[in-house]
This record gives C-alpha cells, sequence and structure tokens, in this order.
C-alpha cells in the first residue's frame, strides 16, 4: 500500500492530532512546550508542528543552523516530544523572496533537515503561508508559467527527488500553500491569487504530500465535512487541518478565547488526516480551550464541548471553581464580540463578576492568573460601572 493510500484509510478519530505552534508573537518557552506535552499525550495528543513565526530560525533565518545553545534547547525539545510518544514535525518557512528555480535553497533545506534527522525527526513541513501571492522574480514567472501554485508543489517534488534515497517511504512531507483558506482576507492582505490555485499547485505536488488547510475562514467559526469534501477533490491527497482556534494573534491579540472547541463537524476524520490547533500566546491560558480540542480531535463523534471544557476546569482547578471560569468565559466571549462585530453581546450579570474577581484576586501570584490579568481588569471595570 502506497503511502498516500495508508493516509487516506478511514479512521474514528485523526491519525494526527495535537499542536501547530504557529503564531506570531514570543515563542512559548521550552518548559512550557514540554509541560504541554505531557498534558496533551494524556489526551491522546501525537503530533506537534515547530513552526513559531518569530523563531528567526524557521522563518527570517531559515537558510542558517542553529546556533549552538539553541540547537541544544531544540534537542530537548525533541526528545521531551519522543518520550512522550509526540511526533515532532519541523517546519521550515522559505517563502519570502525564495528564487524557487534555484538548486541551493534546497539543498540548505536538506542539510538542515538531515541535522534534525539524526535527532530522531522524521517528519518536516514547507510553509508558504503569509507571504505575497504572486512569484517575485522574473526567472520563476518564465519557468512555472507565472503560477506560485505550480512553484510551491514543484518545489515539494524536487525536495523528494534530491533527498537521501533512504528517506523515501520513511520521511513525510506537509506543505502549507500561500492560498490556505478561501477566506477573501487572504487576497487583502497579500494581494490576489491565480485562479484555481488549488487545483494548480495539485499539478506539481507530489501525491504523497499532505496540504495543510485552515477552512473556509481563516479563523473559522464552522468546519463541516461538506467544506472538506470539496477542497479534498480540488486537491487530491492527504489534507492537514490547522485549526486557528484558540490562537489570538496579530489582530486578535485583544481577544482571550478560553471556551471549548465548537462548530467542527464530527465527520471530519473521513477526509481529514491529521488536526492540529494553533494555541495562544498564553501558555497557562491554553490549558482549558486546548483539553475540549484535544478531546474533539481523539473521539469527535463523541465530543460534547461543555461537558468537556467543565471537565478541564474541575481537573485543572477544582470543583469549586467552575463558576468563576464560566464568568470569565463569557465575559472574553462578549468582548470578542464586541471588538470583531461591534455587538452588544450580554456579558455575565454584575453579582457573577464579584463573585469571580474575589476568587481570581485570591490567585493573583499564579501564572495563569498573570496571564489573564489584562481580562481580569477589563471584567473588574466592567463590574465597576
Amino acid at each position: 500500500m502506497t503511502q498516500s493510500a495508508r493516509l487516506a484509510v478511514r479512521a474514528p478519530s485523526f491519525r494526527r492530532r495535537g499542536i501547530v505552534e504557529g503564531f506570531f508573537g514570543a515563542p512559548w518557552s521550552l518548559a512550557r512546550r514540554c509541560a504541554m506535552f505531557e498534558y496533551g499525550a494524556a489526551r491522546a495528543m501525537n503530533t506537534y508542528l515547530y513552526a513559531p513565526k518569530d523563531d528567526p530560525y524557521h522563518r527570517e533565518r531559515w537558510r542558517e543552523p542553529y546556533p549552538d545553545a539553541a540547537w541544544a534547547e531544540m534537542l530537548r525539545l525533541i526528545a521531551a516530544a519522543q518520550a512522550n510518544r509526540i511526533d515532532f514535525v519541523y517546519g521550515f518557512h522559505p517563502g519570502q523572496g525564495l528564487r524557487f528555480g534555484e538548486d541551493e535553497a534546497i539543498d540548505v533545506l536538506l542539510a538542515k533537515a538531515r541535522r534534525f534527522h539524526e535527532a530522531g525527526v522524521r517528519s518536516f513541513a514547507v510553509l508558504f503561508d503569509d507571504i505575497p501571492s504572486r512569484l517575485a522574480h522574473p526567472e520563476d514567472e518564465r519557468r512555472y508559467g507565472a503560477s506560485l501554485a505550480r512553484a510551491e508543489g514543484a518545489w515539494l517534488t524536487r525536495i523528494l527527488e534530491r533527498q537521501q534515497r533512504d528517506w523515501a517511504g520513511t520521511v513525510e512531507w506537509w506543505i502549507c500553500p500561500s492560498y490556505y483558506s478561501e477566506d477573501p482576507k487572504l487576497a487583502r492582505m497579500f494581494g490576489e491569487f491565480e485562479p484555481s490555485f488549488l487545483e494548480r499547485l495539485r499539478e506539481t505536488l507530489p501525491e504523497s504530500v499532505a496540504c495543510m488547510w485552515t477552512g473556509p475562514q481563516i479563523v473559522p467559526e464552522r468546519i463541516t465535512l461538506e467544506h472538506i469534501e470539496t477542497v479534498s477533490a480540488r486537491l487530491g491527497g492527504p489534507l492537514v487541518l490547522w485549526d486557528n482556534y484558540p490562537v489570538n494573534d496579530l489582530a486578535m491579540r485583544e481577544e482571550m478565547h478560553l471556551g471549548p472547541l465548537t462548530g467542527r463537524d464530527a465527520r471530519l476524520p473521513e477526509r481529514v488526516y491529521g488536526y492540529l490547533n494553533n494555541p495562544p500566546l498564553q501558555p497557562e491560558a491554553a490549558y482549558l480551550p486546548l483539553a475540549t480540542c484535544f478531546d474533539y480531535a481523539a473521539d469527535p463523534a463523541r465530543y460534547d464541548p461543555e461537558a468537556s471544557w467543565t471537565r478541564a476546569v474541575r481537573r485543572r482547578f477544582g470543583a469549586s471553581t467552575v463558576e468563576h471560569w464560566a464568568t470569565l468565559r463569557a465575559f472574553c466571549d462578549a468582548l470578542t464580540a464586541q471588538l470583531r462585530r461591534g455587538s452588544t453581546t450580554p456579558g455575565p450579570v454584575r453579582e457573577r463578576l464579584g463573585a469571580a474577581l474575589e476568587y481570581f484576586e485570591a490567585q493573583q501570584d499564579t501564572p495563569v492568573v498573570r496571564e489573564l490579568q489584562p481580562w481580569i481588569e477589563r471584567m473588574r471595570s466592567a463590574a465597576q460601572r
């Protein structure tokens, strides 16, 4: 059975479940990541994609090897993932200004990948997200018919052709194309995309390479099986969902997403190979929403958002705290609705705000409350009006 055929076999849950650390902002520390590995592994997490935008050796200076101190820390991170039976996927972000027709960049990437391979890494992702929507160099325009999609797919083909022979069938490659959602915001941010981008990508992308996708929007409220079937038909190969919940980077920095994952079709594993959630900038605050993401990914058919969230609060903070966390969650949800749509979604009643504020005041020296202080202060201001 070919690799692509193995990936397509129907499973009751996603084959790959876990986290893509892919946000803009200060990357999580080694200790925070290792703690999340243990937390996630206990909830069937089996995959971690390393792709923090603000790691310079991942994106801005991706051609350079990690300096000795940073590499020693990377080795500890890989070992921690392996100790928890989590597949460490290293992400390269080479797209900005790349000359697709040259061999040098591929040689550099593979040399860097070999170092990770020696450390036990067997999965890699090449990420072209959040770059201009058109080719930057005339020679690439001539070679690929002015198609960024064909250039990106062909680049993966050449990587597979030039990798070590014994990697074939044992090393897995993914791609995040520049066009990773149908959201019109993509074109407003990075320029108009060529028509039929996914079909053109399919012309040159190897069948075995899994393609990442965020859904109908960059930050979708719902992802249905019907939507995924349409995308799968256009791409043809394995699909990995990069779900931008509960992330809060860039335009969402004032938001805090504490609630459970909702709006994800229970049937998605029928067509989706991997399901990864992009976490928030605040690692301690991430535990509650990510617990629900892990529960969904492990067993979508039986996932109950509210039951999952309540269970996560009880286990982490105690049964007596559920109402207070629910109050802060409701306040943050109302704030998010106001920030995004200017709506006046009702927040918690003042009596509940007061009781919750007393609880969080007593916990002000804990890491999670320190992270959440900006939102707690806003809640305090609302209670005093």
